[in-house]
């Protein structure tokens, strides 16, 4: 369990100073800027036991994160950021091409910018990848309104399920800008489609990234429920694969 601390409002720190933060989980978030990557940072700065980094396109956008006291760095996801990579533990994928975009960009950013920065997290010794994926993923997928979209979520889900780092794959419902409720309902296949504010798939990250005493290779389709958060993903991310490891 994490808790919350006072947010400090500082600087953006140089890369170089970053890598050298001690003991604490050094996070690299990827698609800061959107909705759940901004949550995410605030959420993850306040939280005991982390030192994000968000990952930004537009060196405008720094300002909000200085705001914040997130140190950022700019980088084209599309071409590559490796260089971002040594000394980070995790990585956060949130990136999106966005629902403004074609198809192109869809794959350009959500199937092939994500099948390269899982590469490079391997060869650059990063062993912890957090997936923000979606309901319904599927390289085969045949839905009528967002075909394209699924079908690359799904081709990245698969190239990350392959290759071998510790990974959480997290796929929520259609996401919502209201406050959190603290409570969901979580499973492998939860069989039905729903809605979940980005609030608590921020926290089911954190959530997630607080336990280290468990095996990482695991997917989570994610809606609102009766169920405390932090009790519900103890459920699936403790009791279910103990007891399939008992099996």
């Amino acid at each position: 369990m994490f808790r919350l601390r006072t947010i400090k409002f500082s600087r953006s720190l140089p890369y170089d100073e970053i890598k050298h933060t001690t003991n604490l989980m050094k996070t690299l978030i990827v698609g800061a800027n959107g909705k759940v990557g901004t949550i995410l940072c605030g959420k993850m700065w306040a939280a005991h036991g982390f030192s994000p980094v968000a990952l930004i396109r537009d060196p405008r956008q720094q300002t909000k994160f200085t705001a914040l006291g997130v140190p950022s760095v700019v980088g084209d996801l599309e071409v590559g950021i490796k260089e971002f990579l040594p000394g980070m533990d995790v990585v956060v994928f949130s990136a999106g091409s966005g629902g403004h975009t074609g198809p192109e960009k869809t794959l350009d950013v959500d199937q092939n910018a994500a099948v390269r920065l899982i590469q490079d997290c391997k060869k650059s010794g990063v062993r912890k990848f957090v997936m923000v994926s979606a309901i319904g993923a599927d390289p085969a997928s045949e839905s009528p309104r967002i075909q394209h979209y699924l079908r690359a979520k799904g081709v990245a889900d698969g190239a990350l399920r392959a290759s071998g780092l510790d990974y959480v794959i997290v796929a929520p419902g259609t996401l919502l800008d209201e406050r959190g409720t603290g409570r969901i309902e979580a499973s492998e296949k939860l069989g039905h489609h729903g809605y979940l504010p980005r609030e608590d798939l921020a926290d089911c990250i954190i959530a997630r990234l607080c336990v280290t005493t468990i095996a990482w290779a695991r997917p989570l389709n994610l809606f609102p429920g009766v169920k405390k958060l932090r009790m519900q993903l103890r459920v699936q991310w403790v009791v279910q694969p103990f007891l399939q490891y008992c099996e």
